[in-house]
């Protein structure tokens, strides 16, 4: 476990209140302190297996790419994060074992 990386996408969770931060707005952030954008998104997988966040939503971005071929429109997804809630831990199956 990588303490100082962990406490700091814990404040960046925590910062954004209920509404949670997206996943790629963590590493985003993260990387521009000098983490590694690996580093930090697989520090947020071992975090949600370990009931560190929870995952509260998800956004959605449209990216648009013109080409030689015209214009192509693709979605891509983000978790949104907050720090771990019991109340929100059940809202999805994320298939990970519990701890006692």
């Amino acid at each position: 476990m990588t303490a100082p990386l962990s406490q700091a996408i814990l404040e960046l969770a925590e910062a954004a209140g209920t509404l949670g931060v997206a996943m790629g707005s963590v590493v985003d952030a993260l990387e521009a302190q000098g983490f590694s954008p690996g580093e930090v998104e697989r520090e947020i997988w071992m975090m949600l297996e370990r009931r560190r966040l929870t995952p509260t939503g998800f956004v959605c971005r449209t990216i648009r790419r013109k080409g030689a071929g015209g214009t192509t429109q693709t979605r891509v997804y983000e978790f949104m994060l907050v720090p771990w809630s019991a109340a929100l831990d059940q809202q999805l199956d994320l298939g990970l074992e519990r701890t006692p």
